[in-house]
């Protein structure tokens, strides 16, 4: 090899050489510390949820920590994942001592164990509860939720309380199942919400295991292994065929309202649910909120126990439709809404969700603004459904 070429090439050897520490050093700075996050590091002595958001470039995992070994009190939606993930529910339970307690969730991930701090103040010591105000404030309304495509507008009152499952799929990821604003005085859940699709649906049988639910008190809940008093079915709002996935969840006492059986549930309702499942398979995800109207009431049905469940005067379904590869006219969202009178025989009146809303008083998808903008939400939701909801 010549001489010249010989130098040419060892200096070029070099010159990379020494530029592998500067393109190793620029390679560690694309990779970003991991962050966890609560959206509220303190709460009341009564039981809730608060939010959890993980920033990571991998995957990780979240655990919690009791000090001095107390006994869990509190749980997670997801424990672990991969990238980043907005939206995890931290739930806990009413504090029932008058000292306040605190946990810590952990994230690890990259190498690093990251923790924050959650506090839940003891309740108010017996005789000494502070005054009421002269003119109170009206009870508890909308409030924070998570941001999940399905969930309608969280209306919570004395008696209307937000719950919500998750599930293990077949493929072992945990996710989440539906939720539901649960009335304790009525019995029956306003509205439950949750996104289909053939993975959620999954493969299996219909397992009738009926039983309570364990996110509700049992004395807040029907019982129902029986059926309802009165010749009513107990109606499924996540219909069992939904859920393969985790059916035993799909017969919690929760999810039942009573439907007249025959010229209803067995008929045109269950007609829909076939149809709302042929819709989620052309999607990525169909966000569905099942729910009935108690305006119109039919009276009461009653539980095993004799407990009087209000009959619901109408149903709802709130759809919204999403696949990436759409085409139809607004881009990859379709939403529609269907209602019917609770009688035998009943006609399904098919709407916008607008008109949907209107007359349930219910506010859906109020997530869909902040992923597509409120001009394209508004549009959506204020469309005559096409002929693809036929």
């Amino acid at each position: 090899m010549p001489e010249h070429l010989r130098i040419r090439i060892i200096t070029w050897l070099a010159a990379c050489f020494a530029a592998l520490p500067m393109i190793v050093s620029c390679e560690q700075d694309i990779i970003s510390t991991p962050e966890v996050s609560i959206a509220e590091n303190s709460a009341g002595a009564e039981a809730g949820y608060t939010v959890v958001d993980v920033s990571a470039s991998g995957a990780w995992l979240l655990s919690l920590y009791y000090p001095d070994g107390a006994e869990p009190w509190a749980g997670l939606t997801s424990t672990q994942g991969s990238g980043s993930k907005d939206g995890i529910i931290l739930s806990y339970g009413e504090n029932p001592s008058e000292e306040s307690r605190t946990l810590k969730v952990i994230l690890s991930a990259s190498g690093y164990d990251l923790a924050v701090t959650f506090t839940q103040e003891g309740r108010t010591a017996a005789g000494d509860e502070p005054e009421p105000e002269p003119d109170p404030e009206p009870g508890p309304g909308p409030v924070a939720g998570p941001g999940w495509l399905e969930l309608p507008e969280l209306a919570e009152t004395e008696a209307c309380h937000f719950y919500w499952h998750d599930m293990t799929q077949q493929n072992g990821k945990r996710v989440r199942n539906y939720s539901f604003l649960w009335d304790k005085e009525n019995l029956v859940a306003h509205w439950v919400a949750y996104p289909l699709n053939k993975r959620l649906i999954g493969s299996g049988d219909r397992s009738e295991a009926w039983g309570y639910d364990p996110k509700v008190p049992v004395e807040d809940q029907p019982e129902l292994y029986r059926g309802y008093r009165g010749g009513y079915d107990r109606g499924h709002q996540l219909p069992s065929a939904d859920r393969y996935t985790d059916n035993e969840s799909t017969f919690y006492f929760t999810n039942m309202t009573p439907q007249i059986g025959t010229g209803f549930n067995q008929s045109v309702w269950a007609d829909l649910e076939i149809q709302v499942r042929d819709w989620s398979y052309s999607s990525d995800t169909l966000y569905v909120v099942t729910g009935c109207v108690l305006e119109g009431s039919l009276g009461k049905a009653y539980d095993n126990l004799g407990k009087e469940v209000t009959i619901p005067g109408g149903y709802f379904k709130a759809l919204l439709w999403y696949n990436h590869a759409s085409t139809m006219s607004f881009g990859q969202w379709s939403a529609a809404g269907f209602y019917f009178e609770h009688k035998s025989g009943a006609s399904r009146q098919t709407m916008s969700i607008d008109d949907l809303e209107e007359i349930t008083g219910i506010d859906f998808f109020v997530n869909l603004p902040a992923r597509i903008g409120q001009d394209a939400a508004d549009r959506i939701e204020a469309a005559e459904p096409g002929a693809f909801w036929n």
